[in-house]
Parts: structure tokens; C-alpha cells; sequence
């Protein structure tokens, strides 16, 4: 999907993901336990190295990075541009 996108940019792309980490993979397992939706994410967790993998691949290098975080939310943003 990102390549997908990467390729219909001329110049940047921002990206937003759930970072795969061992601190939130546990938390994901912890909230599987309990019953109902809002206790366990439907967040698909991704590897940011496999990301910024997928960018260099197509072409683009990391200019700005950042982590947005809440109590309950939580994601990783990359800003890429095409070299």
C-alpha cells in the first residue's frame, strides 16, 4: 500500500502508522483478554524499519519524524520526500 502510494506523489508523503513495538504488542495481547471491541485495537502494528524500507525503495528519504500520543492512541508520522 505505501509503495502504492509513493507512487502517486510527485514530491512528499506523510505517513501515519501504529509502530510495532514489544510495549505495544503487550498491550494489544493484554486487551485481547477481555470481552467487547473497545478493549482490544483492531490497529494493524507495523515495523517502522519496514517502512522507511518500502519509502527508500521507492525512491523517497525521511525529512521530519514525530510520535502523536494520547492516553488511549498512539502512532508514529514520517514526512518523505522524493529525492
Amino acid at each position: 500500500m505505501i509503495h502504492h502510494l509513493a507512487s502517486l506523489t510527485k514530491n512528499r508523503l506523510i505517513l501515519s502508522f501504529a509502530p510495532k513495538t514489544w510495549f505495544y504488542d503487550l498491550l494489544k495481547k493484554i486487551g485481547s483478554f477481555f470481552p467487547g471491541a473497545s478493549k482490544a485495537t483492531r490497529a494493524y502494528l507495523h515495523p517502522e524499519s519496514a517502512i522507511r524500507q518500502i519509502l527508500a525503495d521507492a525512491g523517497f528519504t525521511i525529512e521530519r519524524e514525530g510520535m502523536n500520543k494520547t492516553r488511549f492512541y498512539f502512532s508514529r508520522l514520517l514526512e518523505a520526500r522524493r529525492t
